[in-house]
Order: structure tokens, then C-alpha cells, then sequence
């Protein structure tokens, strides 16, 4: 462990609000150094699960511990944890400037160290030319740059920020990502960042925990999130656009869309005979002008989006579903007939009832 991270363990954590229970058992370990993303929808809880680990809410059962002490018996003396706030929590009668430069005086930072430290952040995030203004005269998206900067110059063993880019415009908003991502390889912070943007997830996290109602649905790498998803919500939070999803029914080794093969199952597999989801990325989508296979599958071009480096393509198929596919290799036009092929590697098969991607490995 080093001196400028600290392990976070939640243990069987419960948050209720009066009888609402918002965290169901929660139970998360970080590892010092680590970035980690709460990610997922608004009302999911991952707002309130980083306040707990900040020690500004209490479990209303559970633990919270920092380096395997209990958070509530721990100390905080500045230097442990840094947050960066939705709301921005700014000093109003102190201008950008002191904003930032008040945590490093009170921890007693030297004043060349103080001035180029926030001299550099204040260039990174477009703030120099607004240091000597109040937060009274500064946009949301300002503010929430100072925000930011203030917490990017503590320098804790844990930075804890909440949703930090959410009112910044996009060019900024990318340089702003960058530079957090640049502080963590630097000074190798434990940090625990917040968001329902899942491109922002994707690009930060070295694992991201995906939530819903309360309940981690999954913690893992971008990487085995995106290609191995536990569960069809997992599946389609993560990824633009939106996996393709189909109901599909097994028998004699096959998976039938509408009555037509689709996909044939060589896996080792106890699947039965009845109804499953198919899940297919739209890159993962085979498009052709000429049917190849036995298990192509006909369908209408709907819509064309051009965006340049690719192109997306909406397709009906005969029983009137739609299916996009993302492709570089074939030019359509609307109501253009062609042939689709999904394959067995890059397809995920999930239990119609229980939404449990079937292959999905615990290990």
C-alpha cells in the first residue's frame, strides 16, 4: 500500500430513508490505488454509496471501512479523502482562486507549491482567466470546474467525485477526463467517480460497478462488462448504440428467430428446448447484399446513418422487429433488401426469465 492511496471495503452495506430502502446489501472492495466507476441510471443509489464512503451519510447497516479501520472510528484529517460535489459546494465570498488555494493553506502547502499547483490547473481546466472572480459571476459549467480543480489539488489518499463533468461542454468536458485520468496515473490516488454516462465509465474505470435499485449488478473490467455482461441489464446499459435483442426459441441445436435458423450452438451446453434472449452488438451484426447461408436472415433497410468513420443501419426483419447494425464494408440505400448473420463468438444467450446471460462465468 502507499502513502498516497488507502484501501475502501463496504461490508453488507444497507441505506434506508425513512422506510424506503435504497442500498440492498451491498458489499465492494477497492483496492488502493485503484479507479473505480459507479455507474448506472439516476435513482440507482451510487450517489448515496459514495457519500457513505465520504462519511457524510451513515449505513443504516453495515460497514464502511478505510484501510480496514471503520470510517466512523477514523479521523479524517484533510489528507485522506477529497470530493468533488454535483453541486459544486463553493465558498461564495472567496473568488476562484482562494477557492482552490484555501485546503492547500490550511494543510500548510507551501506557498510556491500552493501558487504552481494551481496555476497548472487553472490552465488545464480554462480557469486562469477567471481567478479573481466570485463563483457569483461564473457559469454552471465554471463552477463546476473549480469544483473540480479543488479537489484535483488536494491530493488525498481517496478523490471521491460525483458525477464531476456533467455540466461541462463537451471539448472541455474530454480535456477535463483526460487530465483526471492523468492525475491518477501520477499520483496513483484510490479514486471512486461517479456517473451515469457509461462512454465516461468506459474510458476512466479501471473496473467499473455497474448498479441498479440499490444492488451491484456487476464489477469488472470495461473489457469483460462490454463482451461478457452478467445479466441483459448490464448488457443494455453498456454500449452505443444499444445491444440488439431478440426473442429467439432453441431446439435441435439451433436458435430460431421468427421460425428461421439463426445462429447454430457448438458450446458444450445443457440449454433446453424453450424460449431465450439473444443479444447481439450492432458491430457484431453481419450485413450483405446476398444471402450467404442457410442462416441468413432477410431484412429491410429502414434507416441510413452515415457518420463518417462508420455507418449505422436500422433493419426490419419479416416479423416487423428492428435491429441496428454498425458497419464500414456495405453501402445501402433506404428500403435496400439484405442478408443478416450473427455469430456464435460475439452473440450472448440470456434466460428469458431470470435475464442471466447463461454462459456468464462467476470465476
Amino acid at each position: 500500500m502507499s502513502d498516497n492511496n488507502a484501501t475502501i471495503e463496504l461490508k453488507n452495506i444497507t441505506k434506508k430513508f425513512k422506510n424506503t430502502k435504497v442500498i440492498d446489501q451491498l458489499n465492494l472492495e477497492i483496492t488502493a490505488g485503484e479507479f473505480l466507476v459507479l455507474l448506472g441510471p439516476s435513482g440507482c443509489g451510487k450517489s448515496t454509496t459514495l457519500r457513505m464512503i465520504a462519511g457524510l451519510e451513515s449505513a443504516s447497516d453495515g460497514e464502511v471501512l478505510i484501510d480496514g479501520e471503520d470510517l466512523n472510528k477514523k479521523a479524517n484529517d484533510g489528507h485522506t479523502i477529497a470530493m468533488v460535489f454535483q453541486d459544486y459546494a463553493l465558498y461564495p465570498n472567496m473568488t476562484v482562486y482562494q477557492n482552490l488555494e484555501y485546503a492547500l493553506k490550511v494543510h500548510k502547502v507551501a506557498k510556491d507549491e500552493r501558487h504552481r499547483r494551481l496555476e497548472s490547473i487553472l490552465k488545464t481546466l480554462n480557469l486562469s482567466d477567471y481567478k479573481d472572480r466570485l463563483p457569483s459571476e461564473l457559469s454552471g459549467g465554471q463552477k463546476q470546474r473549480v469544483a473540480l480543480g479543488r479537489g484535483m489539488a488536494k491530493k488525498s489518499k481517496i478523490f471521491l467525485l460525483d458525477e464531476p463533468l456533467s455540466n461541462i461542454d463537451v471539448q472541455l468536458r474530454e480535456k477535463a477526463r483526460d487530465e483526471i485520468q492523468n492525475l491518477h496515473d501520477k499520483n496513483k490516488q484510490t479514486i471512486v467517480y461517479v456517473t451515469h454516462d457509461q462512454l465516461e465509465a468506459m474510458a476512466l474505470g479501471d473496473r467499473i460497478a455497474v448498479m441498479n435499485d440499490g444492488i451491484i449488478q456487476m464489477v469488472d473490467t470495461p473489457e469483460n462488462i462490454y463482451k461478457n455482461p452478467t445479466n441483459l441489464f448490464v448488457a443494455k446499459f453498456i454500449g452505443t448504440p444499444q445491444i440488439n435483442v431478440l426473442p429467439v426459441i432453441y431446439r435441435d441445436g439451433y436458435l430460431w428467430v421468427s421460425d428461421q435458423k439463426s445462429l447454430q450452438i457448438s458450446r458444450a451446453t445443457n440449454l433446453e428446448v424453450k424460449d431465450y434472449l439473444l443479444g447481439v452488438r450492432p458491430e457484431h451484426v453481419t450485413v450483405s447484399k446476398d444471402s450467404k447461408s442457410e442462416l441468413s436472415i432477410e431484412a429491410k433497410v429502414i434507416k441510413v446513418v452515415d457518420y463518417g468513420r462508420f455507418t449505422q443501419l436500422t433493419l426490419g426483419l419479416n416479423d416487423s422487429r428492428t435491429i441496428k447494425s454498425v458497419t464500414k464494408d456495405i453501402s445501402c440505400n433506404v428500403d435496400d433488401v439484405v442478408y443478416v448473420e450473427f455469430k456464435e463468438q460475439t452473440s450472448i444467450i440470456f434466460d428469458k426469465d431470470s435475464q442471466k446471460n447463461i454462459y456468464w462465468d462467476r470465476i
